[in-house]
């Protein structure tokens, strides 16, 4: 059987009583849970679809901020809401809407003074966390092919990083999503490497999945990736400026960003997983941080970095507005990989009218692909790991 079909959603009330409702094509089983910092409401919806355009959540009223929704885990999406300041579920209810099988779950908020979370909202929240800590939001790997021929078990792993995903949309312009648009840039620069015949790719996401920062890192770990790239799309929420600031830039890991700007992007992207409603375990990272060998290792790292972001501004220059600094540094959580030399990239601003028409054309994101490519090759070809 397959998922039940979510294709609408209202927000009715005020700051006494708010009410979500969202319009269903069948019988769902739910769950709902709080957390806190930021103060969230939680919907768990089990077998559903989401057809509603992301921007149906952007605008609030009465006790919502905003909220979210999408691919949680397999077999389970997530609406995530943004309360303005505390509030209690008041009541929750799955109502048969009408003789056609349709179903409507109304969840009504009210203010709260207290913090505190019921047992019940700890253990869910717990399991949401084990449920990722198992990596069981990343998709199922395809069933094992002929072992791979000499040749392609010494090929390079590139590992792609689509950005953001289900439940975690990214920014939002007029007429896209940043988790789409960095899916396609990266299905398109999958292609090409694979065309080459030069590399072995592995996609932390190939479809519309939310994936967690630090299953991301472990991807790239468990392949032995020799190279990691992620991929995103800027945004300004100051609208006087959002006309004029467009423009790529390509990120390497530093303790210390670049700029002001570089500081509250990389923040921004770090806080991703809290603003889908998980739970972050940076226990692994800051153990392994905090080891003298991550230490020397990444010194090296870093100018392999380094290496290839000058590389791939050189070769993206001709097929992309660059913005004004477009080679900078912060404290990406993604990045932080001793290892594997790794950058992130900012294909443009979807605040930016021409940037966000540009990233939705398969044409520009072939060309970017083919730019990345061949930086890519430049990058290896200087390391002698090319194997033609």
């Amino acid at each position: 059987m397959g998922p039940v079909v979510a294709d609408g959603v209202s927000l009715t009330g005020d700051h006494t009583q708010t009410r979500l409702a969202l319009d269903l094509a069948g019988p769902v089983e739910y769950q709902v849970f709080r957390l806190k910092t930021p103060d969230r409401v939680v919907i768990d919806i089990s077998n559903v679809e989401f057809t509603m355009p992301p921007a149906a959540g952007r605008n609030g009223r009465g006790l919502v901020q905003a909220f979210r929704f999408g691919a949680f885990a397999p077999g389970k999406a997530r609406v995530v809401i943004e309360t303005a300041g505390l509030v209690r579920v008041e009541a929750t209810r799955l109502i048969r809407d009408g003789a056609r099988g349709r179903h409507r779950l109304e969840l009504d908020l009210v203010p709260s003074r207290s913090a505190d979370l019921s047992e019940s909202e700890v253990a869910a929240a717990r399991e949401s966390a084990a449920r990722l800590q198992l990596g069981d939001a990343a998709p199922v790997p395809p069933p094992p092919g002929p072992p791979p021929s000499p040749q392609a078990r010494r090929a390079p792993v590139i590992v792609i990083d689509p950005g953001h995903g289900g439940v975690d949309t990214g920014a939002q312009g007029t007429a896209g999503v940043e988790k789409d648009i960095v899916l396609a840039v990266g299905r398109a620069l999958e292609r090409a490497l694979n065309a080459t015949g030069r590399y072995r790719v592995v996609m932390t996401r190939t479809g519309d999945a939310f994936v967690p920062l630090e299953r991301r890192i472990r991807i790239s770990r468990e392949n032995e990736a020799q190279l990691f790239i992620s991929l995103h799309a800027d945004s300004l929420e100051a609208r006087e400026l959002a006309h004029i600031i467009r423009g790529a830039t390509i990120y390497t890991l530093s303790q210390s960003a670049s700029d002001e700007r570089a500081r509250q992007l990389a923040d921004k992207e770090n806080a991703a997983d809290i603003l889908a409603g998980a739970h972050i375990a940076t226990d692994a990272v800051q153990d392994e941080v905090k080891s003298i060998l991550f230490d020397l290792m990444a010194r090296e790292t870093a100018g392999l970095s380094l290496n290839f972001r000058h590389l791939a501004a050189k070769r993206m220059r001709g097929n992309i507005q660059f913005s004004r600094d477009p080679q900078r540094s912060a404290n990406f959580l993604v990045l932080r990989q001793a290892e594997t030399p790794a950058v992130l990239i900012e294909l443009g601003y979807i605040s930016h009218t021409e940037d966000e028409k540009q990233m939705l054309s398969p044409e520009w994101q072939r060309k970017v692909a083919g730019a990345i490519t061949t930086a890519i090759d430049d990058f290896f070809a200087a390391s002698g790991k090319i194997f033609r």
